[in-house]
């Protein structure tokens, strides 16, 4: 059956301008413009006692995913989980910053798991600085070597005649089967906590990416416009692991770009994914200088379409197949048949940018708490958000804060959509 689609309007009103009078709101005070305070979270004592009502759930959300392991061992016929990778340690460790570096895939430490106890494999050099900033009162134990030692030889003493399941490849599985995409599976339904969490970290995108479009100066290159939001994002504890800027029709001759040297003349596409306390959030947005032209127009509002048709039934239990075929008879009914096979079309999106990549003959089943990032384009006209969904609908955690929107009906239930900024 067709999908009944239609614009059903273009709001350009925006909400009035900050009241610093009113309540303070952090995000919107320091994400939009420069902070006159102090953003970023007060590190844990180490030495207080760990009653306090913050880190009781964060301690509970480490509990329920000890949980997910214990009924993967027993499903699996495993004894114990060794977590290398930084995403699969952020995930456990509800939010752990334990990377090698800024964007590194490896983690500082090794995680060995069974079903009585979570211990940390650290050296030396790591390990009060891990116990101290990053799992302090949240039940792990410390297995330490130095720094000069071979990590994977503690592994080795620890999986002694035990069948053991990681999420590593090369070294690291001589001590272990690897089963990344089974262990990656268990993160896929967020947890209470991570939701709270990933809603904040939109809403600080959100503000971030319209502050950003708002301020920068018709001529400034790509490459200043990211490094104004890279700033934005940075001082807010928010980690751009991608950023992408398209100046004028770039997007339409490379549906992927990066930001390079170009001045932007007309308008511009912003594309960002940003990770704070592991999870991942993505969203895009355009500003223009002056009215967008005939064709612009008409390509952003089929991309918004086809946006909100895939928002629209993206609901648990349904095969992502499915969504995918209402999207292509989307691009089928307005004339662009083969759009869709020009760009990536979208992700479940959490401890990694790209959890799994949506493919139109997938096998994928979505289910409920699962975060999603749809990204239709056509031409030069892109949109996407990060949703997530349950039993009650769609949440849109980048939802625009002040920002003009289109109304775009799918069934006669009409979703907002972010429209474009005319400057």
């Amino acid at each position: 059956m067709a999908t009944d689609l239609h614009l059903a309007g273009l709001s350009s009103s925006v909400p009035g301008a900050l009241d610093l009078t009113m309540e303070f709101d952090r995000v919107l005070v320091t994400a939009a413009d420069r902070p006159s305070t102090d953003s970023l979270p007060a590190l844990p004592d180490p030495a207080a006692d760990h009653g306090d009502a913050t880190l009781q759930r964060r301690r509970d959300d480490v509990e329920e995913k000890h949980q997910r392991i214990r009924e993967f061992l027993v499903a699996t016929g495993h004894d114990a989980v060794v977590l290398g990778l930084t995403e699969s340690v952020a995930w456990f460790t509800s939010g752990g910053d334990l990377g090698q570096d800024l964007g590194s895939g490896l983690s500082s430490i090794l995680l060995f798991i069974n079903p009585g106890c979570r211990a940390v494999i650290a050296d030396n050099v790591q390990s009060s600085r891990v116990f101290e900033e990053e799992l302090a009162g949240l039940g792990f134990q410390l297995k330490e070597r130095p720094w000069y030692d071979d990590p994977f030889q503690v592994v080795a003493e620890l999986s002694h005649n035990k069948r053991v399941a990681t999420d590593l490849g090369g070294i690291a599985c001589s001590q272990g089967r690897r089963e990344t995409d089974a262990l990656r599976g268990l993160r896929r339904r967020l947890t209470a906590l991570e939701r709270q969490r990933l809603r904040e970290l939109g809403r600080t995108l959100s503000v971030a990416v319209e502050a950003t479009c708002r301020n920068f100066d018709r001529g400034e290159r790509e490459a200043d416009v990211a490094g104004h939001l890279a700033h934005r994002l940075l001082r807010e504890g928010v980690v751009p692991v991608d950023l992408r800027v398209a100046s004028d029709d770039r997007l339409a001759r490379f549906r992927q770009p990066t930001f390079k040297a170009s001045p932007i003349l007309r308008r511009a596409t912003i594309a960002v994914t940003g990770r704070r306390h592991g999870l991942c959030a993505s969203m895009t947005r355009t500003v223009s200088f002056g009215p967008i032209d005939r064709e612009y127009k008409a390509n952003h509002a089929l991309a918004t379409m086809v946006d909100a048709t895939c928002i629209f039934f993206s609901r648990p239990n349904e095969p992502v197949a499915e969504v995918f075929r209402r999207a292509r008879r989307i691009y089928e009914k307005f004339d662009h048949p083969h759009e869709w096979t020009l760009d990536y079309q979208g992700s479940l999106i959490g401890y990694s940018p790209r959890e799994v990549l949506l493919r139109p003959e997938t096998n994928l089943v979505l289910e409920p708490q699962m975060a999603l990032a749809w990204s239709p384009s056509v031409g030069a006209a892109r949109t996407e958000d990060t949703v997530v969904i349950d039993s009650r609908g769609y949440e849109v955690v980048t939802a625009p804060q002040n920002w003009p929107q289109l109304d775009v009906a799918v069934k006669g239930f009409v979703i907002p959509r972010p429209g474009v900024l005319e400057r």
